[in-house]
């Protein structure tokens, strides 16, 4: 079980890796820190499914669960997980008269992951620490619009969009939302199952993440949103 804890404590929460079309250059602005400023309902966009502006910030709670058991994990000596994270968009700039934006965790300072909006749906691109290519690769992540039942697979992940209006309640409260889930293959015959449900004009409200290897107990690790900000530039 401390395995699988381990690789799902360092995955991202936010990525379906589904590859498709698109090599891209971007320039990226300077960096922008963040004001955690809420700005009046009034002004947002709702029409989109991931809030890309600058300044927006997603405050969720972290837990992991037993599959077998039901039960839920506390953070030990052993695995000391955290039980909160907060992303923020970083900064944004212009691609092909597309917003771009970059998105990092507080806990980490460099990479992350770019988003843009496309006609097909959200596009991304997760970038390492380490990595200074200009000249990323934009994949497909989340289909929008989409419809109920809809299934595409692309470079070995398959996705299906199980429903177009799922109620979800989180600590943030109640969303109705796009339900998404994928499953990928890893060496060693492992299999990445991911559950994620977005909404409109706020963007993730919950993530459900497994992993499946033979012999090792499944832990499903779950992410909900908390608190929600909106950024301070609202057109997009």
């Amino acid at each position: 079980m401390q395995i699988i804890l381990s690789i799902l404590l360092c995955c991202s929460f936010l990525v379906i890796s589904c590859t498709e079309d698109a090599h891209e250059r971007i320039q990226a602005k300077g960096d922008t820190s963040i004001q955690l400023t809420k700005q009046p309902l009034r002004l947002r966009d709702d029409t989109l499914l991931m809030p890309l502006t600058t300044n927006t910030a997603w405050f969720f709670d972290i837990a992991y669960q037993d599959i077998g058991t039901g039960t839920f994990l506390n953070p030990s000596a052993e695995f000391p997980f955290p039980q909160g994270d907060t992303l923020y968009v970083h900064g944004s700039t212009m691609l092909d008269s597309n917003p771009c934006s970059l998105i990092r965790t507080t806990a980490t300072q460099k990479g992350g992951t770019w988003y843009t909006i496309r006609s097909k749906g959200v596009y991304s691109w997760p970038q390492d620490p380490e990595d200074t290519t200009d000249v990323p690769v934009f994949s497909l992540t989340y289909k929008y619009p989409a419809q109920k039942g809809e299934i595409y697979t692309s470079n070995g992940v398959k996705v299906e969009v199980r429903d177009t209006s799922a109620t979800i309640t989180v600590p943030a409260g109640s969303f109705t939302c796009f339900y998404y889930v994928s499953y990928s293959k890893a060496p060693g015959n492992v299999v990445f199952e991911n559950h994620v449900w977005l909404s409109k004009g706020i963007g993730m409200v919950r993530n459900e993440a497994i992993m499946h290897q033979k012999d090792i107990a499944p832990v499903r690790r779950i992410v909900t949103l908390r608190r929600f900000i909106h950024g301070t530039e609202q057109k997009q």
